[in-house]
């Protein structure tokens, strides 16, 4: 019999919101959200529907227990500003240009990527909260 390995998925309490802007920043604040999300580490909110003042929506993230992580993809900071503009405030903000992320310069990597995807999960409450 073959050995398996078992890859472990650990679920983190986290909410995640990205820009999805056109330049490779964007797409850096996107990619590494989704595949967040996508991998069942995390969930993913929808960012127009806090733009579009989607109560429900906005309750939910006013409410939540979960640690919300805003994901922006240049110094415009659109993802913040638009949850700031509906009285949201309770999360952590990060540009992915801190991880020296050029807005149409910097190729996209796999490697650039996955630095923001480990600090994002760095950020989750529970490890937090037990430090």
């Amino acid at each position: 019999m073959q050995n398996q390995v078992i890859m472990e998925t650990k679920k983190l309490n986290l909410l995640l919101i990205s820009c999805s802007g056109a330049s490779n920043t964007g797409c850096y604040a996107d990619r590494a959200v989704r595949e967040l999300a996508e991998s069942g580490q995390a969930e993913m909110v929808c960012l127009p529907k806090v733009a579009i003042g989607d109560q429900k929506l906005i309750e939910k993230l006013k409410t939540t227990d979960k640690q919300i992580i805003v994901v922006d993809g240049c110094p415009l900071n659109c993802a913040q500003k638009i949850m700031q503009a509906h009285g949201l405030s309770n999360f952590i903000h990060i540009n992915v240009t801190q991880f020296g992320i050029t807005k149409g310069k910097t190729p996209f990597t796999q490697e650039k990527l996955q630095q923001v995807m480990d600090y994002i999960k760095s950020l989750d409450r529970q490890k937090i909260e037990n430090l």
